[in-house]
């Protein structure tokens, strides 16, 4: 059937464009600020009201750009625009670059207008960047570490992901992220160091391992407030400290860090740590900026691994609990059977063997539409129906049509193919009606192999219901030295090949398995899943072989 994705993905955010906003503030001509942005309050972390009125150097903690920046607006106020880099001020540790021309005022004062564009060195390549590969793939470990490989060492010397704990459950009540004291339990998923040689920090920080943050720390606050939480390397080391009973020095060397929230729908899952060395310039207002928005690009790709994960361990538990184990076959019948799940998705591939009075065997096989858990589920009814109606000897043609009314009552719209057959080994006699289902093959000891008949009917659940679909039921003779199999589209049909060559493709290793394996259907259904390899990992396969004991020379009188 073909593929349907298990969650919706959830798009990453798109950047605000207000982020991008260049940083104008106005001067008077000696140097006191006058004017002050929305952007320039984000670029430097100070409101409009703590600006007006002030130095512009002296505000910014910045006394070595004073004389630089008093030349360029004199500058610019003589007529001559200036363009050029200030030294570095907190919020921009690299220096500024920067641009002043004059304007005049209503009251005829010229003023100067210095603009900044927001200083992410490279921020909207990463940004792009991280655009590209995080959440790539619905693998949770993967998109954390591809988001730690984005930011080290471009934007940080160390990087880790934190995911809640309770997050990672197959189940998502509605409890508390934290814990009665305020504590927060979390996992790592992914850490990376700019240093070379990373072993030691693997060891004191390894992927995978379950941590208790406790109420005081940075991180606990940072899953409270929902807000990004800056913070010293001796905050760092506590935590360590706490949780290995041994103190990791090096920590000392990260002066700068942030714990950054990560919220996908609406609720919290965890948080990213960045950190910067000393010798590095310490996080600023713009680097937390650039960091929330690499954070909701990491939460979304994590939020869609993470429940990707949850619904492929439900739809697989779901799906291993309703495949039959054990196979019961009566005398004078041999049967092998095989399932192999999709690698990407658990779809609705089912079968079963129902032995009934007089020694005859009912088999039913089937391929509900779609993968995830609507379709396991909607396999699991369909299955337990089909068992319950074989069992009360129904003709396959009737228990095709009760599935049918079954599968239009479904909860979810669903639709299936269905494949029912009763065999009475006594006769080698067949009874058969097919739901839409690929037709079974029949392998004969002269190295070929046919469509076994059946008339084929509508899928169940498509039928008007006003106008019930009917099927009709054909009967067939088993050949003594034949075997016939029964498979499921995942082993015929791909992107790149059509079902008719698909199915000619299986008779094919059908002959050709048959005739190795010396009479063994058990080596016959290795070999024809060997042969046809290139088919597996792509969908749901399921495979079941028939055919008479050996030693049998033909049907009974």
């Amino acid at each position: 059937m073909a593929t349907h994705p298990p969650a919706r993905p959830e798009p990453a955010a798109p950047l605000d464009p207000a982020a991008l906003e260049p940083a104008t503030v106005l001067l008077d001509t000696g140097g006191t600020v006058t004017g002050w942005s929305d952007g320039a309050a984000r670029l430097f972390g100070r409101a409009a009201a703590d600006a007006l009125g002030t130095d512009l150097p002296g505000l910014l903690g910045g006394p070595a750009a004073a004389a630089p920046l008093a030349e360029a607006v004199a500058r610019a106020a003589s007529g001559r625009p200036w363009t050029g880099t200030l030294p570095p001020i907190p919020g921009a540790p690299d220096g500024i670059r920067a641009t002043c021309q004059a304007l005049t005022a209503e009251s005829g004062r010229t003023l100067v207008a210095l603009t900044v564009a927001a200083p992410w060195a490279g921020g909207l390549e990463l940004l792009n960047e991280a655009g590209r590969r995080i959440g790539a793939t619905l693998d949770l470990a993967l998109t954390a570490r591809e988001t730690v490989a984005v930011t080290v060492p471009r934007f940080a010397d160390a990087g880790a992901i934190y995911v809640l704990e309770r997050r990672l459950a197959d189940d998502d009540a509605p409890v508390p992220d934290g814990r009665d004291d305020g504590s927060v339990v979390v996992r790592r998923l992914a850490v990376a160091f700019a240093d070379d040689d990373p072993g030691d920090w693997a060891a004191a920080f390894p992927a995978g391992e379950v941590v208790v943050c406790p109420a005081d720390t940075p991180y606990a606050r940072c899953i409270a407030t929902g807000r990004t939480v800056e913070f010293g390397g001796e905050d760092a080391l506590d935590t360590i400290a706490a949780r290995t009973g041994r103190r990791v020095e090096a920590v000392l060397d990260h002066v700068s860090l942030l714990a950054v929230p990560l919220a996908a729908r609406g609720r919290a899952l965890g948080f990213a740590v960045f950190s910067r060395k000393r010798g590095r310039a310490p996080f600023g207002p713009a680097d937390t900026a650039l960091a929330a928005e690499l954070a909701a690009r990491a939460a979304t790709g994590i939020d869609n691994a993470r429940l990707y994960r949850r619904e492929h361990r439900t739809s697989t538990a779901l799906q291993a609990g309703l495949l039959p184990t054990r196979v019961t076959v009566p005398p004078g019948l041999r049967l092998a059977h095989r399932y192999r799940p999709a690698r990407a998705a658990v779809g609705g591939d089912w079968y079963d063997v129902v032995p009934l009075p007089d020694e005859r065997v009912a088999i039913v096989i089937g391929d509900s539409v779609g993968h995830g858990v609507t379709a396991a589920a909607a396999m699991g009814q369909l299955r337990v129906a089909a068992h319950t109606l074989v069992s009360c000897e129904l003709p396959p043609a009737e228990v095709l049509a009760r599935l049918d009314a079954i599968a239009q009552d479904l909860d979810a719209a669903q639709f299936a193919t269905c494949l029912c057959v009763v065999c009475d080994p006594a006769t080698l006699r067949c009874e058969l009606a097919c739901a839409g289902h690929p037709p079974p093959l029949l392998a004969l000891p002269d190295g070929t192999a046919r469509h076994f008949a059946v008339a084929d009917g509508l899928p169940l659940g498509v039928a008007d219901p006003a106008h019930p679909a009917e099927y009709e039921q054909v009967t067939a003779v088993l050949p003594p030295d034949g075997v016939l199999a029964f498979y499921t589209d995942g082993l015929v049909e791909s992107r790149t090949r059509n079902i008719e060559e698909g199915i000619a493709r299986l008779a094919s290793a059908l002959v050709a398995s048959h005739a190795g394996a010396g009479g063994s259907l058990e080596d016959t259904a290795d070999g024809v899943l060997a042969l046809l390899a290139d088919q597996q990992g792509q969908d749901d396969i399921a495979l079941l072989l028939v055919g008479p004991e050996p030693g049998r020379l033909g049907p009974a009188s």
